[in-house]
């Protein structure tokens, strides 16, 4: 997830900048790297695991997440067939300084 927001954000740096200087910005470039976090956001752990119960899996297309015991062949919402387990390994949250 940090990777993800840490590349979002040197992204919006670059348009910005680009829409300042009056510089060309390559769209498909910015296209390119926007899928790119995407597909780290989608891959992002986001649910903890209840114990002894199903697992949950999180459509890569529209981000449903499914609860059962295995992936589902196509997600409820968009049809999807592709899924990322949404299960959390880690038990505790980091957070930053504060």
């Amino acid at each position: 997830m940090k990777e993800a927001l840490e590349r979002l954000d040197a992204l919006m740096n670059r348009l910005v900048e680009a829409d300042q200087t009056g510089s060309g910005i390559e769209p498909l470039r910015v296209a390119n790297e926007l899928g790119k976090i995407r597909q780290l956001f989608a891959q992002a752990p986001s649910i903890i695991p209840k114990r002894g119960g199903d697992r949950h899996f999180r459509c890569e297309a529209c981000g449903t997440t499914v609860h059962a015991a295995t992936a589902p062949q196509r997600c409820p919402t968009c049809g999807g067939s592709k899924f990322f387990s949404a299960d959390i390994e880690q038990p505790f949250v980091e957070s930053g300084a504060g």
